[in-house]
């Protein structure tokens, strides 16, 4: 799911609409390119949380609450208070100077007009945000287990066979009713973007619901063998689920009626509704693939998982000078995206490998250094 935040945001700089504040937008941006991005932002970071929710479960169960936060700061607070000001610095300095390349006059969060603006405070964490809102979850979940443990053993064991019993007998319509409930309640047709130091509750609340279903599925760790069989049907509808929601999404109006767009708010309750069955699918269906096809151990897939971390975090400077170098190559934009994403997360790699993994920084992100030249 961090690597597709690479793809992501690499991707930015080859749509045609302007929708996300970037410095740099490519002569050759298509519609292909837009629709690789959207369709990423609607499983990315809702599947992210829902392992995050997954392995907090599993580090509170074997640690502890008071040793949980504390890793939890280690490894999430810490690179997010140090990576912060050196990345906030550098796309200060890189942006101003990548907007000259662009096909489009610069606008938005790394526009210098913009970052000294009042909306800063909206960008501040820019594309760590998650850490923030995954720390604030952490900080909630270690609150309210407690809390749980005050209910009767008898009524915690029912609700939790109740889940055991329905998360593959309905359940998943249960899931998709309350996350479209939230985002409903969304300011846009997707879910919000907001990086700054006080997100909405419908936010936290969104990230939440996925954040303690994979709490909830570590608890019952027997379920996880009915996500394997349907895996394929789950991954089909959440792709049609998905070319509806775009379908309403497409009217290009906002969920709430203004001056330029009276008709506004007429599809959002049908938007959001595919927009959450298509999460579901895609949360149900990715958990299966996994399981079916990468549930041995491989040390390959350990490195990349333990390089993802540093890839995400440093990968923003990367993604943005990159596709300068290709500016006046006529390729089509979906390939100059391909070779921007392979490029960034191989140079990042190589970093990665000799001056991240085997020293202080690697122990860090990842809990031990790993010998110098280790795979």
């Amino acid at each position: 799911m961090m690597l597709l935040g690479v793809v992501r945001h690499a991707a930015v700089s080859y749509v045609p609409v302007v929708f996300f504040e970037w410095p740099y937008r490519d002569a050759q941006a298509d519609m292909l390119t837009y629709w690789v991005v959207i369709f990423i932002r609607v499983f990315n970071l809702p599947v992210f949380f829902a392992i995050a929710g997954f392995f907090a479960a599993y580090l509170i169960e074997t640690r502890g609450a008071r040793e949980f936060l504390r890793h939890r700061w280690s490894r999430i607070g810490v690179p997010l208070l140090v990576a912060w000001p050196i990345l906030a610095v550098t796309m200060f300095l890189l942006g101003p100077f990548a907007a000259p390349f662009s096909s489009v006059p610069p606008t938005g969060a790394y526009s210098l007009a913009e970052l000294t603006s009042s909306r800063a405070l909206d960008h501040l964490f820019m594309h760590l945000w998650f850490l923030y809102h995954l720390l604030i979850l952490c900080v909630v979940a270690s609150a309210l287990r407690p809390l749980a443990a005050r209910f009767p053993a008898g009524l915690r064991a029912r609700a939790m066979d109740l889940f055991e019993r329905r998360v593959h007998r309905g359940g998943i319509a249960v899931l998709i009713l309350v996350a479209g409930l939230v985002l409903f309640r969304m300011e846009s047709w997707a879910i919000d973007y907001y990086a700054g130091p006080f997100p909405a509750p419908r936010q936290l609340a969104l990230y939440g619901l996925f954040f303690g279903f994979g709490w909830i599925l570590f608890r019952r760790r027997a379920t996880l063998e009915g996500f394997r069989r349907p895996t394929w049907v789950y991954l089909a509808a959440a792709v049609a689920c998905y070319f509806v929601y775009r379908h309403f999404f497409e009217i290009g109006c906002p969920p709430k009626p203004d001056r330029t767009c009276p008709e506004a708010g007429e599809g959002h309750l049908p938007a959001v509704v595919f927009l959450a069955f298509s999460m579901w699918f895609m949360t149900y269906g990715l958990i299966g693939l996994f399981l079916r096809y990468m549930d041995k151990p491989s040390s390959r897939w350990r490195y990349m998982a333990d390089a993802s971390y540093w890839i995400y975090i440093v990968h923003v400077p990367f993604v943005l000078l990159l596709p300068l170098l290709l500016a006046g190559v006529p390729l089509p934009a979906i390939l100059k995206l391909a070779l921007v994403s392979i490029a960034a997360v191989s140079l990042i790699l190589v970093i990665y490998h000799y001056f991240v993994r085997p020293t202080f920084i690697g122990k860090q992100l990842n809990g031990r250094r790993y010998p110098r030249g280790a795979t």
